[in-house]
Formats: structure tokens, sequence, C-alpha cells
């Protein structure tokens, strides 16, 4: 500390008077600015309270914390309100408690302040005011959506079904800068908005962003989207089929040597077969009734006579019984018989496929035939193109049908052609070379590109970095200490004070310092040449 004290003085007294006012006020200055950071420190740090708010929430925050005596900052236009930190929780439930803001719409807490005398039409349109600001709400839970409002048409309910209006609803979005909604998620903010009014139907919300552009759909484009998502499905089952083929024939042929093309229609209706079927030949007996029934009667006509109080007065004749037997038989049987019934309910699967066309191009051989130039009677080899056996053609027929899952009685049409194709043929040394260094990369090129970057590196290192270290790390050269009574006046003079030879000194200059000897060599000799030219 005493040597820095020291060195800090002598610094000081090496100063000239202005230096040394300097300073001094420089270090006035610091002294004073330490407690003016001070009191800046004391002052409270705002944070935000709301932002985007509208004109009409901002007057009523900013009167509600003028009553309460809270000190606020307005920024971004008077859309940002800012709050000290410690009461920012504080104030967000107490104007909460009060609805604001309202730029969100107020929800069902708008029934927690019902006074004396409210109307059917005041608590009607407070309920439609609530429901709108739930939903809101809601949506807004959305990452995508900045701010959003909501709009609902509830009609009155009528005495006749056929006079009640549907219900109609319209959602405003302000989406986030570069967070545009998707085709699935407009349609989930539909369908979140019809659940939650009665009797209002996804057809019937509309949903348009800030900039006017309708995003919700009809039934006529919900049409137009399911047909193009049938067509991207059946464009997807195509090129997967393509893919299986061509693989396929690139291993066999070679690459380049095949044109898949599929055709494949999907059968997108649901078709639902209900059928009842009887088989005669199988009979339950269900239920069976008998009866049966028989009377006998034999004896004399001596007991015979008619019953009752004529046939025992005196002056009646009594009645004579008939002689002889009786006998009656009676039988009933009814059989009822259940004839064997079966019932099947068959629902089609969608997208199943109506049949396949197949178009396959096949390209030949080619063998190099030696042919003499007319001209300057060189012998050169021009290939010559040959066509696959029709064995081949057939086995790659059979692969393909194989592949595709072909079906007789779907219809399917397997369709393959040998022409030769309009690419310039590889010579048989070229392909050869090509293919070996193809296979090469493939087999080492994860091993050798970690090497290469390697020697790079190393390269790097060497021829760059190294020359630069040691021409920092060399020690800077040493200042000449003149002598305390001058420069010599002649060079006779000079050569007298030294003890070495002029010629000894340059060499060892030159040694001590290559770079700057160098540099003065390279300026005589252009000087000489000027001189000459």
């Amino acid at each position: 500390m005493a040597n820095i004290a020291e060195s800090l003085t002598s610094n000081f007294q090496a100063l000239t008077l202005g230096q040394r006012i300097g300073v001094v006020v420089v270090l006035a200055l610091a002294i004073a600015t330490i407690p003016m950071l001070m009191l800046l420190g004391k002052e409270p740090e705002l944070v935000i309270l709301f932002s985007q708010l509208d004109t009409e929430d901002t007057r009523a925050i900013i009167q509600e914390l003028g009553k309460q005596g809270v000190t606020y900052e307005m920024g971004d236009g008077g859309s940002t309100i800012k709050v000290p930190a410690e009461r920012v929780h504080e104030l967000r439930l107490q104007l909460a408690s009060a609805g604001l803001p309202e730029s969100a719409g107020v929800g069902f807490e708008i029934f927690d302040r019902t006074g004396l005398g409210v109307t059917p039409f005041t608590q009607q349109m407070n309920y439609r005011r609530a429901l709108q600001g739930e939903l809101a709400r809601t949506i807004s839970q959305i990452s995508q959506v900045d701010r959003v409002r909501v709009h609902l048409v509830i009609p009155e309910k009528r005495l006749f079904a056929s006079e009640q209006k549907p219900a109609q609803a319209a959602v405003v979005l302000t989406l986030k800068r570069g967070s545009p909604l998707g085709g699935k998620q407009v349609q989930g903010i539909v369908h979140l908005v019809a659940s939650s009014v009665e009797g209002l139907e996804p057809s019937q919300v509309t949903v348009v962003d800030n900039h006017g552009e309708v995003l919700s759909q009809n039934s006529a484009d919900s049409e137009a989207q399911l047909t193009g998502t049938q067509i991207e499905t059946q464009r997807r089952v195509e090129k997967d089929l393509e893919q299986r083929v061509q693989t396929m024939l690139d291993q066999v042929l070679g690459r380049d040597k095949s044109v898949v093309r599929v055709t494949a229609p999907l059968e997108f209706r649901q078709v639902e077969i209900t059928e009842e079927s009887f088989d005669p030949n199988s009979q339950v007996v269900r239920s069976e009734n008998r009866s049966q029934e028989k009377v006998t009667e034999n004896g004399s006509g001596a007991n015979a006579g008619v019953p009752g109080v004529r046939s025992n007065v005196p002056t009646e004749l009594k009645a004579t019984g008939g002689a002889g037997p009786k006998e009656a038989k009676r039988k009933n049987e009814t059989l009822n018989y259940e004839v064997n019934r079966k019932v099947s309910r068959i629902i089609e699967p969608t997208g199943a496929i109506q049949r396949l066309s197949v178009a396959v191009l096949v390209d030949g051989t080619y063998e190099a035939a030696a042919a003499v130039d007319g001209e300057t009677g060189d012998t050169t080899n021009a290939p010559t193109y040959v066509a696959r056996p029709e064995q081949e053609i057939q086995n790659l027929i059979l692969i393909v049908k194989k592949a595709v899952g072909f079906s007789e009685e779907r219809g399917d049409q397997i369709e393959m052609v040998n022409v030769p194709f309009d690419i310039p043929a590889v010579q048989e040394g070229e392909e050869g070379m090509t293919a070996g260094i193809q296979s090469f990369l493939a087999t080492w090129g994860g091993f050798i590109k970690p090497v290469l970057f390697f020697f790079l590196g190393v390269m790097v290192l060497l021829l760059v970095i190294k020359p630069m270290a040691l021409n920092l790390s060399k020690p800077s050269v040493a200042p000449v200490a003149l002598p305390q009574a001058g420069l010599p006046a002649t060079v006779t003079e000079y050569e007298a004070q030294i003890t070495e030879s002029p010629q000894e000194a340059a060499i060892k200059l030159a040694a001590d310092n290559p770079a700057s000897a160098a540099q003065v060599i390279r300026t005589w000799i252009k000087e000489e040449q000027e001189q000459k030219a």
C-alpha cells in the first residue's frame, strides 16, 4: 500500500497544473454521483399492471388508482399501465373485483352485483354479456390468440318450432404476429362456441381475424375440404405403392432403369348392409296345444224321464226316455313351428381400394459394339440396345403383382413395357467407377469426414495460429540508450567511439532483427532499380 501511495503521489506531481485540475474535477464528480445513484435506487420499481388496454379501460383503471393514491406510469400510448412491484398482485385482485379491465368482457361475476328492481330484459342481457365474456376468456387462452371478442345472437323462444329462429355467433380474433391459426384450431373454436350456447349449431358460428378474413368454413367448404383430404389420401396410397415397386426394381435392374406409375382409386362411401335370411329346412316346435274329449252312455229306459216338476205331477204323463247306448268323441291338436332366421348387419370400411392400375416402363440392356467412323476411320464403341427376354419380363410382372397385392376379382391391371430410355448410356467402365465411388462413400464416408476435418484443424493450427503465437511471444527490442554527451557529429567520430567494425555491427544488427534487415535491403534494391530506370 505504501508503494502504491508513493507511486500515485509521484505520478500526480509529474502532471501539469491543468492536468491536476482535471483529475480533481473528475474525482469530485465521481464522489457526487454516488449519493445520486443511491437516491435513484430508492425509487420504487415499476412493473406492468395491464397491457394492450382499450381507452375506456385505461380511463377507468386510472380513476381507480387515483382514488387509492397509487403511483402509476403510462406507456405505449396509454395502452400499458405500470405500478410498484410490491403492489401489482394486490391491485390486480382489487381491479378484478371491480370488473376491470372490461376489454375481454365481463363474466358470470356480473351477477354478484345484483340490485333491486332488475327487469327480466336486463337479466337476459346480463346473461348474454356474461356468456360472451366467459367464451372470450376461454378462447384467449390459446397461445396464438392475442385478443378476442365474441358476439352472440340468441333469439327469444317461440311456441312453435317452425317459428323458432336459430342462434348465431361471431368471433373476432386478434392473432399474435407470426402465429397463424390452423384449420383444426379454428374448427375447435367453432365447436367450443357451439357447445357452450344452447341451440347453436356449428354452421351458424363465424370466425373472423383482425384483418377481416373469414377463418371458419361452411358446409360447402367442409365438403370441399373432405374431398381434398380424400384426394390426398389416394395420392399417398399411390405414392406408397409406387415406392414399393420402384425400390424393388432398382435393386434388380439398377438405378434409373425403370419408371413406375400406380393409379388406385379408393372407395370412400360408407355402405351399411342389413340382410335377413330364413332357412325352411330347419324347423323348431315353438308351441303345442292338444285337447281330447270322449262321452259314453249305456243302460235301459226305466229310469228315463224329463227331470223337473212336470214329470212328477200325477195328472201329467211322464215323458218316456229313449233307450240304447250313446257315445261321443272329440280331439283337437295345434302345433306351431318357428322357422330359423339369420339377421346380418355389415358395415363396409371406407378407403378400400376399388382397383389397381400399374404401368411400368423397363429399360433394356446395352452392349458395346465396335463401329468404324466413315470420315476419320477411327474405331469407336457405340452401345447397342438389347431388349430384355420375354421370360424376364414375365418374372418382373409376377414380382410387381406380389408387391402391390394384385387381385383378379377386383379387376386389377398391370402393364409392363420394355422400351429404350431417352438417356445417354453410361459406359461400363464409367458405370463401374461411379458405382465403386458411391459404394466407397456409403461405406467409409462416415469415418472420412471427421478425419478430414481433424487434418484441416491441424493445418490451421500449424500454419496460422503457431506463427502468430511466435510473433507475439518474441520480446520487444530494448531501446538503445543514447550517450549523455550526445550523438557524434560525423561518421568518423562515431566509428572512433565504437570498438567493433561497421561490418560486424551490421551483421549483428541483422542477426538480432532479420525482418527489419530484410526490409532495408528490399528498400535499397527498389531505390536502385528506380534510379536505373
